[in-house]
């Protein structure tokens, strides 16, 4: 009765190709979304977060440079970009761990 039915298919197959089977866009790690599978949400967090980092980092050394220097003025202004880089940092953050969460865990 069941053998004019075919095989169901899988979302994954039971046994990945070997490395060299698979072609090199595949191989290349996170590089985009359509390569990649990942979700767009978690490509796009990790490019701000990114940014973020570099806007902290450079705004607070140039900060405190400037500041050395007894340029105050720029250095208050870099300062708070550097506060607005670490408060998105913070949000940034607590997107992630909440699509994490509603992934729910990993088998």
């Amino acid at each position: 009765m069941t053998a004019p039915v075919p095989r169901q298919r899988t979302e994954r197959p039971a046994h990945p190709p070997p490395w060299w089977r698979t072609p090199w866009w595949r191989r290349l790690g996170s590089l985009g979304d359509a390569r990649t599978g990942a979700a767009p949400a978690t490509s796009a967090l990790g490019l701000r977060r990114a940014l973020a980092v570099f806007g902290l980092v450079f705004s607070g050394v140039v900060s405190g440079l400037l500041a050395v220097a007894g340029r105050t003025v720029p250095a208050v202004v870099l300062g708070i970009i550097a506060a607005t880089a670490l408060v998105d940092l913070v949000v940034i953050h607590r997107r992630a761990s909440a699509a994490r969460r509603a992934d729910g865990p990993r088998p």
